[in-house]
């Protein structure tokens, strides 16, 4: 599994299609997720609202990314990143924000290759 990783809006899943040939339905966005199942698709993405969704219905984090992980055949998986900027002053959105940082560190030490993209540039952090 590649974990690819950048800010909102940096060109993540243009660069995804371009490196390995993934078409509209080879995605499934996290809010489309039931049971940890991505119904036959091997791209995931926002994975950080998949994060908000566990946190929200109070599941454990860990357990799920694991389930997920082995349900699934997932070649990629695409997330936003979180943790920049300011502050947020609201007490759930700082668990929020910590949790995706938590959970992409996870994914990031399972995955095979991390990407970062940046201006649609992918620079790889991890090979």
């Amino acid at each position: 599994m590649d974990f690819i990783i950048g800010g909102c809006c940096q060109g993540k899943w243009e660069y995804a299609k371009r490196q390995y040939g993934l078409t509209g339905d080879d995605i499934i966005c996290a809010a489309d997720i039931k049971n940890n199942e991505l119904s036959g698709k091997c791209c995931l993405t926002d994975f950080h609202l998949y994060i908000r969704q566990l946190i929200e219905s109070g599941q454990n984090i860990e357990e799920n990314i694991s389930r997920l992980l082995q349900k699934n055949d997932i070649r990629v998986i695409i997330s936003n990143e979180i943790g920049y900027g300011i502050v947020p002053v609201d007490a759930k959105e700082r668990t929020y924000r910590e949790a995706v940082g938590r959970a992409s560190c996870m994914l990031a030490a399972k995955a095979d290759k991390v990407v970062r993209v940046i201006s649609g540039i992918g620079v790889v952090i991890k090979q």
